[in-house]
């Protein structure tokens, strides 16, 4: 009895597929950004002209001598060459640029499907959310880049996990409007079941081994300690706990934050087979994809430490907490309280 309403409703449901999938694409360029110590090229931030790069010599050699200014180049890449610095420039104008097409690609049809009608009651609120945290998280990566202009060789491995986690959050509310518009609006509150209970508790969980792994690729602490299982022979060397600390050593310096890291994972691991085994016959639990994505998720973690995070392993460990977080929101959603059918649909003009 939908069915009109399914149909007026599918240009949104692929707008908001293509969303997912252009998140996580700028989810890859970003971690091949960060590897490649290529976030810091552009010292700027020109919303418009910003989107052409240097189009001649001239303008290549003033955007490198921008980049000469800050402690990046005079403290670590002092002996890099006009070519070096075009190959680091690419990935950040790359990156901002990958930004501003998704902005195009969700405001442009936002405004077309609001004047067709498409967008209305719940629906229009949630697609507006999640145009303002597209936003915000722009913003944050600005706000990130800037910590590193001035004082420091690196960006702040604090506002890294912040821009990283709100553009976890965007993808996550994007997906989830598209399962409510496909399969009946459904609360992040839980059912009130042991399952829910827990999906909501692993949810903590995978996001503090998310923030962790963001502290660990802004701190460059994977390139430490290249052994699995044991750091370097030890289950926990001695320079972790070097200044006394419980933040300064496991939020502020490599060695704790690999440890944090490496080990949470392992917390992580069980508490997601635990899980899938115990509430598999969950109606629409997605047991198998739990499984299958935390087995993945760890063995690159494993492998990106053990090959002092090769570029392509680095990045596909990111795109693999992305995955994880989805296989979750699934369970999570199975597991949450049934709202209005109803409101399953908004009301449309057409």
């Amino acid at each position: 009895m939908h069915s009109s309403k399914e149909r007026a409703l599918g240009p949104v449901v692929g707008w908001l597929i293509t969303g997912c999938v252009l998140i996580a694409a700028m989810v890859l360029i970003g971690g091949i950004t960060r590897l490649t110590e290529s976030g810091l090229s552009i010292t700027e931030w020109k919303p418009i002209s910003g989107a052409l790069p240097p189009l001649n010599e001239a303008a290549w050699q003033a955007e490198f001598e921008k980049y000469q200014q800050i402690p990046e180049y005079r403290l670590v890449n002092s002996g890099m060459d006009l070519d070096g610095f075009k190959r680091i420039f690419f990935w950040e104008w790359l990156h901002r640029n990958w930004g501003r097409f998704m902005g195009v690609v969700f405001v442009v049809p936002f405004l077309i499907f609001w004047r067709q009608g498409r967008l209305k009651g719940w629906l229009m609120k949630r697609s507006i959310a999640i145009l303002i945290g597209g936003g915000l998280v722009g913003a944050l990566g600005w706000f990130m880049v800037v910590s590193g202009l001035s004082q420091n060789t690196d960006v702040s491995h604090f506002r890294l996990a912040i821009h990283l986690c709100a553009a976890f959050s965007v993808f996550a509310l994007v997906l989830w409007t598209v399962l409510d518009i496909r399969n009946g609006k459904r609360a992040f509150r839980s059912d009130g079941s042991a399952a829910g209970v827990w999906a909501r508790a692993l949810l903590a969980l995978l996001l503090v081994q998310i923030i962790w792994g963001a502290f660990t690729a802004g701190l460059d602490a994977g390139r430490i300690y290249n052994t699995w299982p044991l750091m370097n022979g030890s289950f926990m060397p001695e320079n972790v706990r070097a200044f006394g600390s419980f933040w300064k050593d496991f939020a502020d310096h490599k060695d704790g934050v690999q440890f944090i890291h490496r080990n949470f994972a392992w917390l992580v691991a069980a508490g997601f087979v635990a899980y899938a085994l115990r509430f598999r016959a969950v109606p629409n639990m997605p047991w198998k994809a739990l499984l299958a994505m935390v087995l993945v998720q760890f063995v690159l973690g494993v492998f990106t430490v053990l090959t002092q995070v090769e570029i392509a392993l680095g990045v596909l460990h990111q795109l693999g907490a992305l995955l994880l977080l989805s296989a979750l929101l699934m369970a999570i959603r199975a597991t949450g309280k049934v709202l209005h059918e109803g409101s399953r649909f908004p009301k449309t003009t057409g």
